[in-house]
C-alpha cells in the first residue's frame, strides 16, 4: 500500500491535464480489480463475475441478449461467462419461449445466498473511490461518467 502511495504522490505531480486521463481511468481500473477480487475471494467468485451476477439477481430472466447490452459486453463473452457461471451453480439458463435461439437467465440459491454480500461490497467500494467528496460531486462525477460512456457508443 505505501509503494501505491508515493507512486501516487509523484503521479500527482506530473500533471492534471486531460493527457492523463486514460492513465488515469487505468490506473483506478487495475486498483479496483486487485481490490475487488481480495474482497471477493472469500465469496468464491471473482470481479469479472461480480457485475454478471448483480445484474441477473437485479433483473431475473433477463435475456443473454439483454445482459450483453446492459453490461455492455461483446455476446460471445457472455455466453461464455454464463456457461461458466451455470456450471459453478450461480445460474441456470433456460430457453426462451419467444425465441428458441435465446437464454433467459436465473439466479439459483447459491447466487442469491451470496447476493446481500455481494452487494455490500459493491457499496463499500463506491463509497471507497467517491471518500471525500459532497452529494454534489457525486452527483456530478456520474453524470460526466455517464457522458463519457455515451461517447463511447
Amino acid at each position: 500500500m505505501r509503494a501505491n502511495q508515493a507512486i501516487w504522490r509523484r503521479y500527482k505531480k506530473a500533471g492534471t491535464g486531460m493527457e492523463n486521463l486514460i492513465k488515469k481511468f487505468s490506473i483506478i481500473h487495475r486498483l479496483s480489480g486487485i481490490r475487488l477480487d481480495q474482497r471477493l475471494k472469500d465469496l468464491g467468485i471473482s470481479r469479472g463475475q461480480l457485475m454478471y451476477i448483480m445484474c441477473i439477481c437485479d433483473h431475473e430472466g433477463i435475456s443473454q441478449e439483454g445482459l450483453s447490452c446492459e453490461l455492455r459486453i461483446d455476446k460471445g463473452a457472455v455466453a461464455r461467462a454464463m456457461q461458466k457461471l451455470a456450471g459453478e451453480g450461480y445460474i441456470t439458463r433456460v430457453v426462451s419461449s419467444h425465441d428458441r435461439r435465446q437464454y433467459n437467465l436465473f439466479p439459483t440459491a447459491k447466487a442469491k445466498e451470496i447476493y446481500a454480500e455481494v452487494r455490500a461490497i459493491d457499496r463499500q467500494w463506491q463509497e471507497q473511490l467517491t471518500k471525500g467528496m459532497n452529494e454534489k460531486e457525486k452527483t456530478e462525477l456520474n453524470c460526466l461518467l455517464n457522458k463519457v460512456m455515451a461517447n463511447l457508443d
